[in-house]
Order: structure tokens, then C-alpha cells, then sequence
């Protein structure tokens, strides 16, 4: 069974856009002759007050946006300072003969999945995704470490863009010279 719209219908809706299009030029042209009878200092005064009004309420949202973006920064924060802390420990736990165990970096990683899902940006969450991803992979052979150590630096970065930095004065490998003595060979 096919649904036909019937003449009756078709001249319903013609006659029903023709009613509110007559209404509404009624509507707009008497409008313009009432702003004409007004004065012009009434007008500016208008027009003034709209404007007034409607720079409150977006300064007031742009606020509000603001207001929110630093309650996250400041979680966010010691977040990124938990897993700096810990990458730190790791990195020179050869140097001070205190090596972190597989249950200390587990349970880590586990503590830092939880928080990351919550206040991780994006861009932070999958540059997360992808060291810890390379890092499993780094357990299982030794030839890409310093591929790795350039996937953790483009982590580091993400987290110091995300808590505002702009990152510009830095190029690959900055970072890893603080980890890394002799880094300069390898870029």
C-alpha cells in the first residue's frame, strides 16, 4: 500500500504556508513602522542594553568554562606528577641499586589506568595507550628502546600540553635528556 499525498492536502499546505507568510510580513512590516515612530535615542538605548546583556551572559559562560578547566587542571596535576614520580624511579632505579619490582610497577599501572580514564585529555589518554602499549611490546625484546624512549617523550609532552604548556621551545629528545646522558647520539 502506497501513502499519496491528495490534491486536498497539497492545496492545505499551500494555503497554510500562504496564511503564515502573510502573517508574518503583517508582523515584520508593522514592526519597522513602529520603530520608525520611536526615537533614535530609544533605539541606541535598545539596541545598547541587548548588547550589554548578551556580553554578561557570554562572559559569564566563558567563565563558568574557565572556572571548570582549572578545577580539572588541578586534578589533573597530581596525576601527572604520581606517574612522573614513579617513571622517574624507574628510570633511576639502575643508579640508586633500588630497582622497582613487577608488583610495584603492576599495581602502578593499574592505580594509574583507574585515574587516567577520568582525567586524562584525549590526546593525553591515547598518547598514554600508546607508551603503555610499546612498553609491553619493549618487555618482550630489546631493539626498539630507543624508539620507546621517544614514545614516552611524546607522552610527557601530551601531559605537559594538557596541564597549558605550549611546548614550543622544546624539540625531540629535550625531555629524554633527563633521562638520557648521552641522548645527542641518537637523534
Amino acid at each position: 500500500m502506497k501513502n499519496k499525498i491528495s490534491f486536498w492536502t497539497i492545496i492545505g499546505f499551500i494555503l497554510l504556508f500562504g496564511v503564515v507568510g502573510y502573517l508574518g510580513y503583517i508582523l515584520i512590516s508593522t514592526f519597522i513602522k513602529s520603530i520608525q515612530l520611536v526615537s533614535p535615542n530609544i533605539i541606541a538605548a535598545i539596541i545598547a542594553g541587548l548588547v550589554t546583556v548578551t556580553g554578561y551572559f557570554i562572559s559569564r559562560n566563558f567563565e563558568r568554562k574557565k572556572i571548570i578547566e582549572q578545577q580539572i587542571r588541578e586534578k589533573k596535576l597530581p596525576v601527572y606528577e604520581e606517574f612522573i614520580n614513579f617513571l622517574f624511579n624507574v628510570m633511576m632505579s639502575s643508579k640508586t641499586d633500588t630497582p622497582v619490582s613487577d608488583k610495584e610497577m603492576e599495581k602502578f599501572l593499574i592505580d594509574f589506568n583507574k585515574k587516567s580514564i577520568i582525567w586524562l585529555s584525549d590526546n593525553s589518554l591515547n598518547a598514554f595507550i600508546k607508551w603503555r602499549s610499546a612498553a609491553v611490546n619493549a618487555a618482550n625484546s630489546s631493539d626498539k628502546t630507543i624508539q620507546n624512549l621517544f614514545i614516552m617523550e611524546e607522552l610527557l609532552l601530551e601531559f605537559r600540553k594538557d596541564i597549558g604548556h605550549s611546548n614550543k621551545g622544546l624539540k625531540r629528545g629535550d625531555l629524554l635528556t633527563m633521562f638520557v646522558n648521552d641522548m645527542e647520539q641518537y637523534l
